[in-house]
């Protein structure tokens, strides 16, 4: 009987390690695709292209129309990103401009744009600023430490200075793009036009039904 709980004993730590060391190995091949790109990125996307693809953690944030943005309305839709601010003017105007008309050249079930308002304080104003120019792009926001999470993940950069009542805020006027399985898949920086942005759209997209 002693001999039958010793075996029992041994069989029971030898499968222990051999379950241990499989986790362990799907583990270490996880982290290394994770933190490893291992596609052949063509040299006209590697300006644009995010090398690896990023993943981007939960979030909520909501519309002055009480429609909710969160990581799973990424998912299954190519999704065109621009972070700014209520009082961007002039310096955002261009951003919009591309991204309305992207809006309009592209519209269909698979892609969808964005404008995310990074300030928190003055949530409705955004909404008000486009549609005092016509243009029907939906905007977010949401708390202040949940823009800040999304813009480190994003990479996204600004810069807010209080002088006296008035806060001036310098910003990047970066267009992201995140692909259907959530992550960000690439970065625009400007100056760009629609067509350009239009074009190394269809040419990712391609890369990617090739590489994916």
């Amino acid at each position: 009987m002693a001999l039958f709980k010793s075996f029992n004993s041994k069989g029971f730590l030898l499968l222990y390690l051999v379950v241990f060391a499989a986790m362990l190995l799907v583990w270490l091949s996880r982290q290394e695709s994770a933190g490893e790109d291992k596609r052949q990125i063509p040299a006209s996307l590697q300006a644009e292209i995010v090398s690896p693809a990023g993943d981007i953690p939960q979030f909520l944030l909501q519309s002055t129309a009480r429609q909710k943005l969160t990581e799973q309305s990424l998912r299954g839709k190519w999704t065109f990103i621009y972070f700014t601010h209520p009082h961007c003017l002039p310096y955002c105007e261009p951003v919009l401009e591309v991204l309305e008309n992207l809006q309009t050249l592209l519209a269909n079930d698979e892609q969808q744009f964005v404008v995310i308002n990074f300030d928190s304080e003055r949530s409705g104003e955004l909404s008000s600023l486009l549609a005092s120019r016509e243009m029907s792009l939906p905007v977010f926001s949401g708390e202040q430490s949940m823009l800040e999470m999304l813009a480190g993940a994003f990479e996204f950069l600004y810069l807010r200075e209080e002088i006296g009542d008035i806060a001036q805020i310098e910003q990047q006027h970066s267009l992201f793009l995140t692909d259907p399985k959530g992550r960000l898949y690439a970065r625009f920086e400007p100056p760009f036009s629609s067509l350009s942005i239009q074009q190394q759209f269809f040419a990712l997209r391609n890369f990617y039904a090739r590489s994916e």
